[in-house]
């Protein structure tokens, strides 16, 4: 298969960021896979109910599902929990923080399911996995009490990548959760400390929330890795798909500040792809999450948004995410 590997300096705004990307592109389907390996696709979500999602075809191994909230819907303070994973298929529910009206409200989501382990999809590695942890990060404001102190959870990658790779991650499981469908007590998403290009640092992160809820047993944290770049790939629908991994500098500020460009580092010829993106830094001491809030054939838009349990401000610090992008629905 022939490569070609082009460098690409993006410079904008001061809300859009400057990302250096190294782009692999080649037509391919994924490299080292036995059977249903990758699906992504759009769905819709509910905060007042979860939704069952079925895989188009069964993966072989319970896969990583990472889905990454949006815009749509509500304006609230917003993420997404998962539970009940299996090779056929999830159950997902927008959750909301404590204080928060739930409602009844719908949201349009992307989620990127990858089946556990090391392969290529067109010329760029990707390493999907999970991790067991209790380990907590948190805000130092409203806290709660007998709160252990903040630690983190080492993930070493089988794969070395070449730089730093796109992480996208979201917690798979709901083994504290007392809250839901109503508002998630322990509030709880994915904190990163740090990437490299072997290694990855991870917590839950409870935010400004740790007065309601506990954590008494480990969640599973599952997390997918995408070296930077572009490709196409060959759906097994016979379309093919383009897609790409990149890391923002770190100019990602809060849902209060505004929506942050992200350049794609290519351009995936539809309006609006479809997407999933995740916090790589944990800068600011309040927590966060990233949220999308829209974008284009060669961007996204994102916001790292908070919690307004403790107080109402969302302003955030700047953060570095992480973004995957596809140009239509993919199962490999």
């Amino acid at each position: 298969t022939a490569t070609t590997t082009t460098t690409t300096t993006t410079t904008t705004t001061t809300t859009t960021t400057t990302t250096t990307t190294t782009t692999t592109t080649t037509t391919t389907t994924a490299i080292g896979c036995s059977g249903n390996c990758l699906e992504t696709r759009e769905v819709t979500l509910s905060t007042s109910a979860w939704v069952s999602i079925a895989f188009t075809t069964p993966f072989a191994a319970v896969p990583v599902v990472v889905v990454t909230p949006t815009e749509t819907g509500t304006t609230d303070p917003a993420s997404i929990r998962l539970k009940d994973i299996t090779t056929t298929g999830f159950s997902a529910i927008v959750a909301k923080p404590p204080n928060k009206a739930v409602g009844n409200s719908a949201m349009t989501v992307t989620f990127l399911a990858a089946a556990p382990g090391v392969r290529q999809l067109g010329g760029l590695w990707m390493e999907a996995g999970t991790i067991s942890t209790q380990k907590l990060a948190y805000s130092t404001k409203c806290l709660g009490s007998g709160l252990p102190a903040i630690s983190w959870e080492k993930i070493s990658f089988a794969h070395q990548f070449p730089a730093p790779p796109a992480f996208l991650s979201s917690i798979q499981t709901v083994n504290n959760e007392n809250g839901l469908p109503s508002n998630s007590q322990p509030w709880l998403t994915v904190s990163l400390n740090s990437v490299k290009v072997n290694e990855a640092w991870v917590a839950l992160d409870r935010a400004e929330t740790t007065r309601y809820g506990q954590v008494n047993q480990d969640e599973v944290v599952g997390y997918i890795a995408i070296q930077g770049g572009s490709a196409t790939l060959q759906s097994t629908t016979g379309a093919q798909v383009k897609m790409a991994a990149v890391v923002s500098a770190k100019n990602i500020r809060g849902w209060q500040n505004g929506a942050y460009t992200v350049s794609l580092g290519a351009d995936l010829s539809v309006a609006n792809p479809l997407a999933v993106a995740s916090q790589s830094t944990r800068y600011s001491t309040d927590g966060g999450w990233a949220r999308l809030r829209g974008g284009s054939s060669s961007s996204v838009k994102v916001a790292i948004d908070e919690d307004t349990t403790c107080d109402k401000e969302r302003r955030h610090n700047r953060e570095i995410v992480s973004v995957c992008a596809f140009s239509g629905p993919c199962v490999l």
